[in-house]
């Protein structure tokens, strides 16, 4: 299951889950699939020099020459036919048949590493989990992608597409620019040239993975931080304090503190040990190898990119079991100097539970005077 698509709330339709509000839908149980080897290589191998296979393939090729003239590497090759017809282009594939026929035709290309432009004809939505792909991509690199387009994910039924066990994912157009938004590609070109050739509802995208990465971003705080910006968290002192009052915790971590002074307020005559961190203040940026009592986590992971919110998350659960998190349901009033909003993921209230739920094992909210802001603890 790709793991941001699993942190949305979604509506239940028999098989599938829809998430009207990001424009996607997945099939719920994706244990059960169909098996890609022989039979399906040969299946692939049917559809090859047909007439609307050659104007399929004739129409990639030319739309991946628009934005590069680089080596591609083509992840799930079918039967290899783009490779035949793509005179710059190896393979990789998890079908054994094709991985034969890549080797056998020294195509094989393992080291994702070593290039710099992807394409995934109708891969993506066969495919449990992309990011294991995504990741492996380098920045800048390019990755073209075909793929069925629905206008209405109510009636995926409808249409040819449905393939239980096999699509494992439907978009609409908006929402499968989100969802490569969210692992940090850029959509650069668009084209419907496969519906044209005679394909129902297939759409070609070209994307740039060159989206802010993590430490993209930490650059830009610091420019926030120099005019002053972070120091928010003062607003939720009375709901913090009473928690932490209450458990009286010898040693306290303030995980993102910006210019906040938050955590001077519990210093309580050098009765117990105080820190800070934030890799976007020069002189906070280094996280103590320790553990502590408890830490605070204010106005944080709003400002971290989707994809390295688990990440950040799990770091936190290094430094303590017991946690305090406010976070901003709603954009920013301030921007980024590029230009972006301060607040680059936005995520409803459940779904943030959920999500810490699932990394320490048990959340409770607490009352917050703004309907916007979620106040939740772990631990005791």
């Amino acid at each position: 299951m790709d793991e941001l698509i699993k942190r949305f709330d979604c509506e239940l339709d028999l098989d599938l889950a829809i998430v009207p509000h990001r424009g996607i839908a997945y099939q719920r149980n994706q244990a059960d699939l169909v098996e890609y080897g022989q039979d399906y290589f040969n299946m692939c191998l049917d559809y090859e020099d047909k007439e609307i296979a050659l104007k399929i393939n004739a129409g990639r090729s030319d739309f991946v020459r628009d934005f590069t003239q680089m080596e591609v590497l083509d992840i799930g090759i079918g039967s290899g036919e783009f490779i035949k017809k793509f005179e710059n282009a190896v393979g990789y594939d998890i079908n054994p048949t094709a991985l034969k026929w890549l080797r056998e035709n020294d195509k094989f290309q393992p080291n994702f590493e070593k290039m710099t432009a992807f394409t995934m004809w109708d891969v993506l939505e066969h495919v449990p989990e992309p990011a294991q792909y995504f990741k492996q991509m380098q920045s800048d690199s390019y990755l073209f992608v075909s793929m069925p387009i629905f206008t209405d994910l109510t009636k995926i039924r409808e249409s040819k597409h449905y393939r239980p066990n096999e699509h494992l994912y439907y978009f609409t157009a908006k929402g499968f620019k989100g969802y490569m938004a969210l692992h940090g590609f850029r959509l650069i070109g668009q084209d419907d040239f496969e519906t044209n050739a005679g394909r129902e509802s297939i759409h070609s995208f070209a994307f740039k993975k060159d989206l802010a990465t993590y430490h993209d971003n930490l650059s830009q705080y610091k420019e926030l931080h120099n005019g002053f910006y972070g120091s928010s968290s003062m607003l939720h002192f009375d709901e913090i304090s009473s928690v932490v009052l209450e458990q009286k915790p010898k040693s306290i971590l303030d995980y993102g503190c910006g210019r906040s002074d938050l955590v001077a307020h519990f210093w309580n005559d050098g009765k117990r040990e105080i820190d800070r961190y934030d890799p976007a203040i020069p002189a906070y940026k280094t996280l103590k190898d320790k553990t502590y009592d408890m830490v605070l986590c204010n106005d944080v992971l709003e400002h971290i990119e989707m994809r390295d919110v688990d990440r950040v998350l799990q770091e936190i659960k290094t430094k303590s079991d017991s946690v305090i998190f406010t976070i901003s349901l709603k954009l920013a009033r301030a921007v980024l100097p590029d230009g972006r909003n301060a607040h680059v993921t936005i995520l409803k209230r459940k779904e943030w539970l959920r999500w810490i739920k699932e990394v320490f094992g048990a959340v409770l909210e607490l009352e917050s005077k703004w309907e916007h802001i979620l106040i939740c603890r772990v631990g005791k």
